[in-house]
């Protein structure tokens, strides 16, 4: 009885927590709420009604391979989920699609269910189609991953097709992120199999058992996931409207991502190197230098991810500095700076640890503080070409840099979660002092004991100072509003929207802004619902006086036009 309750007041809770969320959600784009509230559980039971059928299809077909145990409760369980779901998801896909022509379309319409039922029938059918590719290399015919390519491979592509008429943005972006992921880490598995038999090789290294089998599983999941990644971002996403998110998923998971994982190899690197030469090595170089395969492999996907998509984001050319343009620098500037501040914080730590008598809890090791130095020459130089690069833009156009919310929001954060950190690492620092003082005493565990937090303090103090002196210089040199000078009026803007379903979001817009709202109903069947934030974002994008937006095949449509 208590464990039934105990799952009860679980369920409740969540349960509450997801209602308050669609409720919020719903109100800040505008939309009805009891449409909303009502839209969720339908497609949360249609996709709920697919993943037990997919399920149950795939557990019965699984019955042929030999390897599949199937018991009368592993029958039992499968044949329920087919026999109870499959009718129930007839029905409730019929009334979905009745709902739909109802509305205006002419099919089936459900944003949030397509983009889940789609990327878990991508995930869960292109694992299938690893394993049974890997399973084929092998000299077998596998039948479970055979049937779970097949059963999740037809939710996905049902699915996808589906989702063509209206296909929303953030579902193409989430599969451009499958698909990079995947192949990323799978090449530089693949890449690290093949520079290890190199290695070996140069370094005349004596195998005793080779497993040449050992490349064929990050290759085929490199394949898959290259696959995955030119549908979805080559075919699709790289054409689609550069919005907000388009433009977070190239700098955060391309430029961001790809610049990390070089980064770390080349810190890798560095560090193999300096560690032979100043450090404390344990044994010959072959042993030593067994991770420089791997090394080398971060190095060149990283790099090619980088390189990509910095070369993607930069092609939005302009005269003059946009915003995309200091979101790139500001954000690369950050990682260097974040290693850069991690490195000196390190070298400090290990300094004091050099200096100070060594003891059985903190013996000491050279090679510490080579890894922090190497760390400190990886970051600094990244940290310093931007920043510096920045700051000369700012000397010579300081009304339009100082300006800009980029900029702010960048100092800022650096102040606020510098100071925040500095005064974590100052309460660590005292607290161990303390403990120190009121235990064995003070001594050399005294100063080892408070190096990492004294470090800290440190270095994250004097950046978070640094970038608020930074932060009150812009203060004092932005420009003054001009004054004495007739304003002129305001110029009257006008939007049309061409959609399904948005009513509500038309009107939430002419009551929240001065913008003339039209709307009117596509009764073809295509496009989406748009909400209330994108077409804030839109409008915040575009300086033109009147626009007309049009919920698309291929997304969002922005035409401006003179009256």
């Amino acid at each position: 009885m208590e464990f039934v309750l105990a799952a009860l007041i679980q369920i409740l809770v969540l349960g509450g927590a997801f209602f308050g969320l669609i409720v919020l959600l719903a109100r800040r784009s505008g939309r009805d709420i009891g449409g909303t509230l009502r839209r969720f559980f339908q497609q949360g039971i249609l996709l709920t009604l697919v993943i037990l059928v997919a399920t149950g299809v795939t557990g019965l077909l699984s019955v042929a391979d030999p390897d599949v145990v199937a018991g009368p409760g592993y029958l039992a369980f499968m044949l329920s989920c087919v026999i109870v779901g499959a009718p129930a998801l007839l029905l409730a896909a019929r009334r979905e699609r009745r709902r739909a022509i109802v509305d205006g379309g002419s099919g089936f319409s459900g944003g949030g269910y397509l983009v889940l039922a789609e990327l878990i029938g991508l995930v869960t059918g292109a694992t299938g189609l690893s394993l049974w590719a890997g399973s084929l290399l092998e000299g077998r015919f596998d039948i479970a991953p055979a049937s779970v390519m097949l059963v999740w491979g037809a939710v996905w592509a049902a699915h996808h097709r589906m989702g063509r008429a209206g296909r929303l943005q953030h579902g193409v972006l989430a599969g451009s992120l499958i698909g990079l992921v995947t192949a990323a880490v799978f090449g530089v598995l693949f890449l690290a199999w093949v520079f290890e038999r190199a290695y070996d090789v140069m370094a005349g290294a004596v195998m005793l058992v080779r497993d040449d089998r050992a490349f064929q599983q990050p290759l085929i999941e490199l394949v898959v996931g290259a696959a995955i990644w030119l549908r979805y971002w080559w075919m699709l996403g790289q054409r689609g409207e550069r919005t907000t998110l388009w433009r977070a998923y190239v700098l955060l998971a391309g430029v961001v991502g790809g610049l990390f994982t070089a980064l770390v190899g080349v810190w890798n690197m560095a560090y193999l190197t300096l560690d032979w030469w100043f450090g404390d090595p344990i044994g010959p170089a072959g042993p030593h230098f067994r991770e420089l395969p791997v090394t080398l492999a971060l190095i060149i996907v990283g790099g090619v991810v980088w390189r990509y998509h910095h070369a993607v984001m930069r092609s939005e050319a302009s005269e003059g500095r946009t915003e995309v343009d200091r979101a790139h620098d500001y954000t690369v500037a950050g990682v260097g700076l974040i290693a850069t501040v991690g490195g000196a914080a390190a070298v400090v730590a290990a300094l004091i640890q050099a200096l100070a008598p060594a003891t059985v809890l903190y013996p000491s090791d050279r090679s510490e503080l080579v890894a922090a130095v190497t760390v400190l020459l990886v970051g600094a130089p990244l940290w310093w070409r931007h920043w510096t690069g920045i700051q000369r833009i700012r000397s010579a156009r300081p009304s339009a840099e100082v300006v800009s919310p980029t900029r702010r929001i960048y100092l800022i954060a650096l102040f606020g979660l510098g100071g925040v950190v500095a005064l974590v690492s100052l309460l660590v620092l005292v607290y161990r002092g303390l403990e120190q003082i009121l235990g064995p005493g003070i001594g050399a565990g005294t100063v080892l004991a408070i190096r990492w937090p004294l470090a800290m303090v440190t270095t994250v103090g004097l950046t978070a100072a640094y970038h608020r002196i930074v932060r009150r210089t812009d203060l004092a040199e932005m420009p003054e509003p001009e004054t004495g000078r007739e304003t002129p009026p305001e110029t009257v803007r006008s939007v049309t929207l061409v959609a399904r379903d948005s009513r509500h979001v038309a009107e939430a817009l002419g009551d929240q802004t001065s913008v003339q709202v039209r709307y009117l109903e596509r009764s073809d069947g295509y496009g989406h619902p748009l909400a209330l934030e994108e077409v804030m974002e839109i409008l915040d994008n575009r300086p033109e006086p009147h626009l007309l937006i049009v919920s698309g095949q291929d997304g969002i449509e922005t035409v401006p036009y003179e009256e």
